[in-house]
């Protein structure tokens, strides 16, 4: 049976790293908005964005002087 949340929430998920954060973001409020998603859903999604984030960025160390 087709479920258009999990459909939604999936394609979502895996825009993560392939579209820029701020499009995911804004749709994946759009999708709230229309009561597609739940608040739990936009928390996975973020979720998602914050462990692709701390992926791409390489730990650097601050030189004093």
């Amino acid at each position: 049976m087709f479920v258009l949340r999990e459909f939604v929430k999936k394609g979502l998920l895996e825009a993560v790293g392939r579209m820029p954060n701020y499009q995911i973001i804004l749709n994946a409020v759009g999708w709230h908005e229309k009561g597609v998603l739940m608040e739990d859903d936009l928390a996975e999604i973020q979720t998602a964005i914050d462990g692709r984030c701390e992926l791409a960025e390489p730990e650097t160390e601050v030189a004093e002087g």
